[in-house]
């Protein structure tokens, strides 16, 4: 009974994760084709590659810095491509993600980063600290000191700023009225700088980033059962582009939990029975003391009553 008990949470944590499955599915992502057709470039996937970690760029207040300095340790990355003086879509991109951001109980500069990079070559300094500042006053969680560390935006030369464009899939084109076409989303980076995840359009739900944080850094950031459970059960369905249950891994996992119930079922048995025999021969053996002391009673007074009787 005791194990069962302490079984039921898990039990109930799979559960969960299984009633998620139809609002994973449900969620309105918008496809790269759709975003292609409104802005006339694209996204070239480039899942699996490599963000150039020896790339420079300049950050919100003046240091010249590489990749390498976000992709040092655990963390996995949100990654931007915008400009700072783009009229709509860029604002609402970083409006987006700073909501989304707000919705998910992993904290950044903790728990993983949010890395931006203007791809216009003529933006300065000032304007990537005025948009910085902006950003972090909407997190929620801004008064906390490590999430100082979690937000970097940035600004670069041509060279380094298409040798990352090229290498994360990100095409952009200016036109003539000095303004940019570029494809809309986003892009998560393991801690290691592989690209693992993109985002299209506007629309980036909370569920779908902490799952694809967590898929980024292969679960190291899972701060609970029920995250390493989601983390174990939802892949990216290949076809929608979002995270959605696995029949196979609810099953595995199913396995698991009934033999570890079959295991313990039997050893607490094992345990009980051993624990009955040992109880069984220390009142045989107290059974027994007590015989043996009722036999030398009864020799001492017949030996007694035969002295007496002499």
């Amino acid at each position: 009974m005791n194990l069962l008990t302490r079984s039921i949470p898990v039990l109930l944590a799979i559960v969960f994760v299984a009633m998620l499955a139809p609002r994973a599915q449900a969620q309105l992502i918008k496809s790269r084709e759709d975003i292609n057709e409104l802005n006339g470039v694209a996204f070239e996937e480039n899942l699996g590659h490599y963000a150039p970690l020896d790339a420079e760029f300049t950050n919100a207040y003046g240091e010249t810095v590489t990749l390498a300095k976000y992709f040092s340790d655990s963390k996995p990355v949100v990654f931007a491509f915008v400009y700072y003086e783009c009229p709509v879509v860029c604002p609402v991109v970083l409006e987006k993600l700073s909501g989304c951001l707000n919705e998910l109980d992993y904290l950044a500069g903790e728990d993983f980063r949010v890395v931006v990079v203007s791809f216009d070559h003529t933006e300065t300094t000032s304007n990537a600290l005025g948009v910085k500042t902006g950003f972090v006053s909407e997190y929620n969680r801004n008064d906390e000191p490590k999430s100082l560390d979690g937000f970097a935006f940035h600004t670069g030369d041509p060279v380094n700023i298409r040798k990352l464009a090229d290498a994360v899939g990100y095409e952009f084109k200016r036109l003539d009225n000095g303004e940019y076409s570029h494809p809309v989303g986003l892009m998560v980076l393991s801690p290691k700088g592989k690209v693992t995840r993109y985002f299209y359009g506007f629309t980036y739900p909370a569920k779908e980033m902490k799952l694809s944080l967590l898929d980024a850094s292969e679960g190291k950031i899972a701060k609970s059962l029920g995250d390493r459970l989601m983390h174990f059960c939802y892949r990216v369905d290949p076809n929608s582009g979002v995270y959605t249950v696995q029949a196979m891994q609810i099953m595995k996992l199913g396995a698991l939990l009934v033999m570890f119930l079959l295991f313990g079922m039997i050893g607490t048995l094992l345990v009980k029975e051993q624990i009955r025999k040992r109880r069984l021969g220390t009142s045989q053996a107290a059974c027994g003391e007590h015989d043996m002391d009722s036999t030398n009673r009864a020799n001492q007074s017949n030996g007694a009553h035969a002295g007496h009787v002499s």
